[in-house]
């Protein structure tokens, strides 16, 4: 394995790909540092390229995102994704990402259906609800931050 290859040189490759597939799931994202970062409505994440094997690792930010701006994120807090096991593309993890989101966003959504007889039940349901108030709160931030940032042109 050539040692010389970097995030950068592995991005590239795919770039077109990338492109086409954030623009069409509402993903931002930037190289930064030698890491992607992406970012959805829901959730930042970080993709680092390990040289020693040839393939991506993927962490999760530990927080909702209260903007969309990849480059707020480079030194944010992760932990490491251990159900996303490693990928030798970039694009493995935007699908997975993707994935991950949704259901997330699914969850949120039906929080009001889960049930809530046992003390597990509703420790459960009191944790998605407190998640489903915390994207709330990050989204009206987003939109805010949106807005601003359209009309200060």
């Amino acid at each position: 394995m050539d040692k010389n290859i970097t995030i950068e040189d592995k991005y590239n490759i795919e770039k077109t790909d990338i492109d086409i597939y954030t623009y069409e799931n509402y993903l931002e994202y930037d190289v930064i540092d030698s890491k992607i970062i992406v970012v959805s409505d829901i959730a930042y994440w970080k993709i680092v390229y390990l040289q020693d094997w040839d393939c991506f690792a993927l962490y999760h930010g530990n927080s909702i995102p209260s903007d969309i701006v990849p480059g707020i994120f480079s030194d944010a807090d992760y932990h490491f994704q251990r159900d996303a096991r490693f990928s030798k593309t970039i694009m493995g993890f935007l699908v997975y990402i993707k994935g991950h989101d949704d259901f997330r966003c699914r969850m949120i959504e039906q929080v009001e259906s889960m049930p809530r007889r046992t003390k597990k039940q509703r420790s459960k349901y009191n944790r998605v609800k407190q998640k489903q108030a915390e994207y709330r709160k990050a989204v009206t931030m987003q939109m805010i931050k949106a807005y601003a940032l359209a009309n200060a042109s």
